[in-house]
């Protein structure tokens, strides 16, 4: 894929992005169990229920106070430091009611096949504890679910022996723990007894002060995104940087001293040649180009003969004659070269100067 391509790509990503935070999500919908959303998964009807009942009731994004009697946690999305706070609260004597089957918050285990899904069998009105006396039978929505009791803890309206409902004293206090949240939405709170189960866990008398604890909004904490990447995936990028950082020393180490390299020749000479080269051709000065070359060979052969660079072509080619043997006159022309007719004579006489260096050279 093109650069171009990838360009378009990601703008267009920016553009929906961007629209979805702009937009927002579909107006009045809420999500599910708000205590201010009537839609039929919010709870905007049991906290009038309890508001009716004389209780006093607060949504908080923070732990419990120390003035509060019930603290309600319908979904267990607290963070480490709020959760620490509701079970300090709830071991100095607070009741704290969790319809959060895995919430850590309280100490009992989902029965294997407590739920069945679409086909389950209901639970039943079974119940010892004088508190529930006046539930008679709920309704939990499908997919509640039933917990194993522990040590101390007990349990009521149960399907094959797995508890709806299940309590546990924890220090000072007491921890209520129901199947699901299902059962305080605004759709399933008018059924059978469960508007009366949700009256006596959170406000059994008038004037009980109730804690709705719900997660904090999001960016409201102190931590960055860099907070979600877990330690293994640090360790791992740091481990890539060393390993780069190696590679790149390795690379980069030198087996011994700078070599010296002859230097190219300077680009604005070459195109000086090409230039003068090209006014010859298109002036047809073959006799100037062929005295050119033939002077180069001059200087070239008198610096090899040891004779300065101004010396005479008839001087340099009686010289070179006499050391190499070849003919003076061959030479002399080649240097001092007679008018040309054309360019294939033009091209005959540079091979043949260069011809005559070479043969010099090696003789």
């Amino acid at each position: 894929m093109t650069a171009r391509r990838w360009t378009g790509l990601g703008l267009l990503v920016a553009v929906v992005v961007a629209g979805v935070v702009l937009i927002g999500p579909p107006a009045g919908l809420r999500p599910p169990l708000d205590p201010s959303s009537n839609d039929p998964l919010g709870t905007r009807a049991l906290v009038l229920l309890v508001e009716e009942l004389g209780a006093e009731i607060e949504v908080s994004d923070q732990g419990p106070g120390a003035g509060d009697d019930v603290a309600l946690v319908l979904s267990d999305d607290l963070g480490e430091e709020q959760r620490d706070d509701v079970e300090a609260w709830v071991e100095a004597g607070g009741t704290l009611v969790v319809a959060d089957p895995v919430s850590l918050l309280h100490p009992f285990s989902i029965q294997a096949g407590s739920s069945l899904g679409l086909v389950e069998a209901p639970f039943d009105d079974t119940c010892a504890l004088p508190a529930l006396a006046s539930v008679a039978e709920v309704e939990p929505p499908g997919g509640s679910i039933g917990y194993e009791l522990v040590p101390g803890s007990e349990g009521c309206f149960r399907r094959d022996g797995a508890a709806y409902v299940a309590v546990a004293p924890q220090g000072e206090g007491i921890v209520v723990a129901l199947g699901g949240a299902g059962l305080f939405t605004n759709q399933a709170l008018g059924d059978a007894d469960n508007a009366v189960l949700a009256a006596v866990l959170l406000a059994p008398r008038v004037g009980t002060t109730v804690a709705f604890l719900r997660p904090p909004a999001p960016g409201s904490g102190d931590q960055g995104l860099l907070a979600l990447v877990g330690d293994n995936v640090k360790a791992s990028v740091a481990q890539l940087g060393v390993a780069f950082g190696v590679y790149v020393l390795w690379r980069a180490r030198r087996l011994g001293s700078p070599l010296t390299e002859s230097q190219p020749v300077a680009l604005e000479s070459s195109e000086l040649v090409v230039a003068v080269g090209n006014l010859f051709q298109q002036a047809h000065h073959h006799d100037q180009a062929a005295r050119l070359v033939g002077d180069d060979l001059r200087r070239r052969l008198a610096e090899r003969l040891g004779l300065g660079g101004d010396t005479p072509a008839g001087q340099v080619a009686e010289v070179a004659a006499a050391r190499t043997g070849v003919p003076a006159e061959r030479l002399l022309s080649a240097m001092a070269p007679s008018p040309l007719t054309g360019s294939e004579a033009l091209v005959a006489h540079a091979a043949e100067a260069e011809a005559l260096h070479r043969e010099l050279v090696h003789a």
